[in-house]
């Protein structure tokens, strides 16, 4: 009996230990696809090519790392769209010929800062044009959902489908047929090595940033076949100085500067997306 709850103690003590390591030190997954956080904001117009963003509690990934490196538009949304007609729910014909009124998304208002019980009182504490109070407190986006010839809704783009049957379609919070509320610039062409594919997926912390000292005290992992260990993001004294440094990047991935994104196959607007 003492033998068998000293044994499950060791097992228990042995799983705990194995939970407290940082997730950084792992390479397993490097690589593997990842969808940011932010595309499930239907306010979000996407990622700009000339920034980089680490999200550091993704869960997709094993190493808890989804990073986006240098990449434009949305992973959701391969094409891009324009920006939506706002409408009035309470008016059948605001779309018009454009579509039908449906509920982009509805979120708190802009200054609660978290806060769950949070609530808008008027439309003047949400953002802007086509959002409106509810009644509920929360700030609701109501937009123009195009129609196909059939009186059906086009449909949402799809990342694992082709342009030609993109083509039309709009932008849609993933996993929903919500449609987002914003404008969004198309992605990068393939061979440019900023496209969704080569520029956002998982990846691990590998050295510190260029002119720092070692740091004994965090585990960096090693990059796989396949990847190098690139500086991403400098340390230049803002936000968390364990998300700066190196990372492991695809091989011949590492940005330029601006003019890398080449063509872009989707919306293009000079004052927001890259491209010729």
């Amino acid at each position: 009996m003492t033998r068998s709850i000293l044994s499950g103690l060791l097992g228990l003590l042995s799983v705990v230990a194995m939970a407290s390591l940082p997730a950084a030190c792992e390479s397993g997954g490097v690589g593997d696809p990842c969808l940011p956080e932010d595309e499930y904001d239907p306010q979000f117009a996407g990622f700009k090519v000339t920034e980089e963003n680490i999200e550091s509690r993704s869960f997709q990934c094993q190493t808890r790392i989804c990073l986006v490196n240098h990449f434009q538009g949305r992973v959701s949304c391969p094409l891009g769209q324009e920006a939506p007609a706002p409408c009035d729910p309470n008016n059948a014909a605001s779309c018009g010929d454009r579509g039908e009124c449906v509920l982009s998304g509805a979120v708190e208002p802009p200054n609660c800062a978290g806060n769950p019980d949070c609530r808008c009182q008027t439309d003047d504490d949400c953002y802007g044009e086509g959002w409106r109070c509810d009644a509920d407190g929360m700030c609701k986006a109501h937009v123009c959902r195009p129609l196909n010839d059939a009186g059906k809704f086009v449909g949402c783009q799809d990342p694992t489908d082709s342009a030609a049957n993109n083509a039309g379609k709009v932008c849609c919070v993933p996993g929903t047929e919500d449609p987002v509320a914003s404008p969004v610039c198309g992605q990068c062409a393939p061979d440019s090595q900023r496209n969704a594919q080569q520029a956002v997926y998982c990846s691990c912390r590998c050295g510190v940033a260029d002119g720092e000292p070692d740091d004994p005290n965090f585990n960096f992992c090693e990059c796989p076949q396949g990847f190098t260990c690139s500086e991403i993001r400098p340390n230049v004294g803002l936000g968390d100085p364990l998300l700066t440094g190196k990372y492991c990047i695809k091989q011949g991935s590492q940005f330029e500067g601006e003019g890398e994104c080449a063509d872009v196959p989707g919306r293009v607007n000079s004052d927001q997306c890259a491209g010729f």
